[in-house]
């Protein structure tokens, strides 16, 4: 009997993994169980520290992590055990703060939740079913993929052109570079405010250009008129983003192994089909990245569409990210913004999709 009681303690102490497998376990064990005690006494302590009510949650929560650490370090060896053990802590905190907020919302829009409604009934896909067949939800989503596609091209076109310029060393190219991303350094508050003076019809820093270049006045009302605010809002976004497109795409240009541009030469190929056979190519995967960065932003365009217009003049620049944020957090309809959301992450996700099986085909 004594054999078999200490066999499984002296397999565990000759095996290191084990062991410290089994440490890790025993730690975590014993956080657990002080954090449990600990939001016991809080629950029933309402003046506790306030520091102690910070902190208490997380430690229960280091605890799980650990013992499913000290199951990986005891189950596995090698670097597949030590991929897992750097991977848990970081899909723990996905499971946290997006798995569960998503199935949260996802149950959310299956009710009726309503500021103006007392009753919060199950309704299913009710606030789908209005979602889809509002009018001015579908010229949202217009407004959405106008912009998004509009900038996004813009900023694909202007980002490999100044990246494909930058290749050549010259004097100077370092500073140039360095103001060609500042843009990228500015917060998008700031960003919206600047263009919302430059737009202004009367005392704008654009239409004081467009008179100076045409030789008369202009007084174009830039934020209120229909087409001239989306364009607006197209320019602004690539005055914006484009550096993010051509940082991502110069990166990939220095890496081409400048052999092949070599033997291009010599092979008495011109510079432009050089760019289109070897350099795009190559480059490839780094623009589709770069394309999906930029495409999935700017579907959910809001700040700088906020500060410019808010949704202006009436709802013609209205995108589907200001319409929910109106319907969740002026109007309170949280079931019916949760089922937008829901439908909002369901597009993104399938482009998102897309796009990397592409980089993957690449």
């Amino acid at each position: 009997m004594a054999e078999t009681t200490l066999k499984p303690i002296a397999y565990i102490q000759s095996d290191p993994q084990r062991r410290n497998g089994a440490l890790v376990i025993g730690l975590g064990a014993l956080l657990l169980v002080v954090g449990l005690i600990l939001l016991n006494f809080i629950s029933a302590n309402p003046t506790a520290p306030f520091l102690l009510k910070n902190v208490t949650p997380l430690v229960p929560l280091v605890g799980i992590v650990l013992v499913g650490q000290g199951v990986v370090i005891a189950r596995m060896k090698g670097q597949r055990a030590t991929a897992w053990f750097m991977a848990l802590p970081g899909m723990i905190v996905i499971l946290v703060i997006v798995i569960l907020p998503t199935l949260y919302t996802w149950g959310v829009s299956t009710i009726r939740w309503d500021a103006q409604v007392r009753d919060q009934s199950f309704i299913f896909l009710e606030n789908y079913r209005t979602l889809l067949t509002t009018s001015r939800v579908l010229d949202a989503l217009k407004n959405t993929a106008i912009v998004a596609v509009c900038a996004v091209a813009l900023e694909l076109i202007l980002g490999v052109g100044l990246a494909a310029l930058m290749t050549e060393q010259f004097r100077g190219r370092t500073f140039v570079i360095s103001v060609i991303i500042l843009p990228l350094m500015l917060a998008p508050v700031v960003v919206g405010q600047t263009w919302r003076m430059l737009w202004d019809p009367r005392f704008g820093a654009v239409n004081d250009l467009l008179s100076r270049l045409t030789g008369q006045t202009v007084e174009l009302l830039w934020l209120g008129d229909p087409q001239l605010a989306t364009i607006a809002i197209i320019i602004t976004d690539v005055w914006q983003w484009a550096p993010f497109v051509f940082l991502v795409t110069l990166a990939g240009f220095l890496a081409v192994n400048v052999e092949l541009y070599e033997a291009a030469a010599i092979d008495g190929a011109s510079g432009w089909q050089t760019f289109l056979r070897i350099t795009l190519p190559i480059v490839r995967p780094v623009l589709l990245v770069a394309l999906l960065f930029r495409l999935v932003d700017a579907l959910k365009i809001f700040d700088i569409l906020y500060l410019l217009t808010k949704g202006g003049p009436g709802y013609a620049t209205e995108n589907y990210s200001l319409y929910l944020y109106e319907q969740g957090f002026q109007f309170f309809r949280l079931g019916y913004t949760a089922a937008g959301s829901v439908l909002f992450l369901i597009v993104v996700v399938m482009i998102a999709t897309v796009l990397i099986r592409r980089i993957g085909e690449v």
